[in-house]
């Protein structure tokens, strides 16, 4: 063995690392400058040895697993029979372990109907998932697929784990996007119906409560949204008349 690195000689290193992982960064960074899913799982399929397959899984509390970002149809095949069956390492390793990796699946006993099913649908033998850290309750995995048995050894394990941090961003970057939206419709949505409801007590002189249920009312008999009645009611100045009668 060769002297041990000295402080010096690491900290000389940080640099290197730090601007590697900058430029990394930039690959992946999207149009907001958010690292990119689809771009995150294409480099990553380049750069691990082993493999031009790789998908990433999120489960969300009170949702079903899915694959937000994929290379091909491959990943989306082998994860929807995953999820399907509630069974598999994405779900292993999104859901408790840090590192599940399957040689062969044909001899896998793991996932008894999973794994067969696998071979056997999507010619798929070996797998190597990572788990993601994302915040909350949230839960996430990185994963590579290969065509033959034991296609994944260390060095794909030690470059899928870097990757996964950037992967882990990009689950972190698209969640926000998407809980903002979410927040930011929530809050239209009932300031829209707030008015409606204003509306309807001033046109029909009934009290909040009355003026609310008039709303409710017209989305059950129209069979409509009750934000679209509100909307309507926004625009027209008054409820929206029933359908004829034939």
């Amino acid at each position: 063995m060769g002297p041990p690195m000295s402080e010096g000689s690491r900290q000389g290193d940080l640099p290197g690392v730090e601007a590697l992982f900058r430029d990394i960064s930039t690959v992946l960074a999207n149009h907001a400058g958010l690292i990119d899913s689809p771009k995150a799982v294409q480099l990553a399929a380049e750069l691990l040895p082993h493999t031009d397959h790789c998908g990433i899984t999120l489960i969300r509390p009170n949702a079903r697993p899915r694959t937000i970002a994929a290379t091909d149809e491959l990943p989306q095949a082998v994860d929807a029979l995953q999820y399907r069956l509630q069974q598999g390492p994405c779900l292993d390793a999104a859901d408790s372990a840090a590192v599940v990796r399957a040689d062969d699946l044909a001899e896998d006993r793991r996932w008894p109907e999973f794994s067969q099913r696998c071979v056997q649908e999507t010619g798929v033998h070996s797998m190597l998932s990572l788990r993601l850290p994302v915040r909350g309750t949230d839960r996430a995995g990185m994963n590579f697929y290969a065509t033959r048995p034991r296609s994944f050894d260390e060095l794909d394990l030690t470059v899928g784990t870097v990757l996964a941090t950037f992967a882990a961003l990009a689950v972190e970057g698209e969640l926000h996007e998407r809980d903002t939206a979410n927040l930011e419709a929530a809050l239209r949505t009932n300031r829209l119906i707030g008015t409606a409801v204003g509306i309807l007590m001033a046109t029909e002189k009934v009290t909040e409560d009355a003026a609310f249920q008039l709303l409710r009312h017209a989305s059950n008999h129209l069979n409509r949204k009750l934000v679209d009645i509100a909307e309507q009611v926004h625009l027209t100045g008054r409820l929206p008349s029933p359908p004829p009668r034939r």
